[in-house]
């Protein structure tokens, strides 16, 4: 698993015997450092003794010891996703699953074929469902590293692009709004200058009217043309 983790990832990208839950004594094997420094346990299991007693029994052709030996490996790949649920899954700090890592590919085989006897659900669904673990053999980490990395930065892109399009709806209901006051403005401002315009004219016909004013010295009137035939005082 060491050895894997340096081929697939940088430095900064994994944390050996890392301790994810301050309260407890454990440590995992490895941590995968994602994106805003979220974790990933992977833990390795490699039951040696369990292998050989399935091997053992497939070589002696006895289907019920087979199956009694697939049924007790089951067990123990239960077992430790159980603990790894237990120590090594802390959301936020860590990504709500963890990975239990089977070195050789006939081990990972066995645990990809079990299927429950009642329900005949695979034994890697139960495990998943059960305790949000993943198991993992050494062809598939790489796949799983590859897409887990791919998968948060599109996380990260998807958040950034969300919030690009709330600021957008944000400019655009503010801008909606801009507009209308300018056209508020507009009508208050054509009013205005209507009224101005109107107060113009009545202004400049008043200064007409004053402008054909004569003072009272200068205004000749013609008794002859006087309608009451008036004595004018001069």
């Amino acid at each position: 698993l060491a050895s894997l983790l340096k081929d697939l990832l940088s430095p900064s990208q994994y944390i050996p015997n890392a301790r994810i839950k301050p309260d407890t004594t454990g440590t995992v094997e490895f941590a995968i450092r994602l994106p805003k420094d979220v974790l990933v346990a992977v833990d390795s299991f490699f039951p040696v003794s369990q292998l050989e007693k399935i091997k053992d029994a497939d070589e002696l052709k006895d289907k019920k010891l087979s199956a009694d030996a697939r049924r007790k490996l089951a067990s123990a790949i239960d077992t430790k996703a159980s603990s790894i649920n237990e120590l090594y899954i802390d959301p936020p700090k860590t990504a709500p699953f963890g990975v239990v890592y089977l070195p050789t590919e006939s081990l990972f085989f066995e645990a990809c074929n079990y299927r429950d006897p009642k329900t005949k659900e695979p034994l890697i669904h139960t495990l998943y469902r059960e305790y949000n673990i993943n198991i993992l053999g050494p062809t598939t980490l790489s796949v799983f590293l590859q897409t887990l990395h791919w998968g948060y930065e599109s996380v990260q892109i998807s958040q950034k692009s969300k919030k690009i399009y709330d600021d957008l709806q944000n400019l655009k209901f503010n801008f909606v709004n801009h507009m209308k006051l300018i056209e508020e403005i507009y009508r208050n401002a054509n009013l205005t200058m209507k009224k101005i315009d109107e107060a113009g004219k009545s202004g400049r016909s008043i200064t007409n009217v004053l402008a054909n004013i004569e003072e009272p010295d200068t205004i000749e009137i013609n008794p002859e043309t006087n309608p009451k035939n008036l004595k004018v005082l001069k």
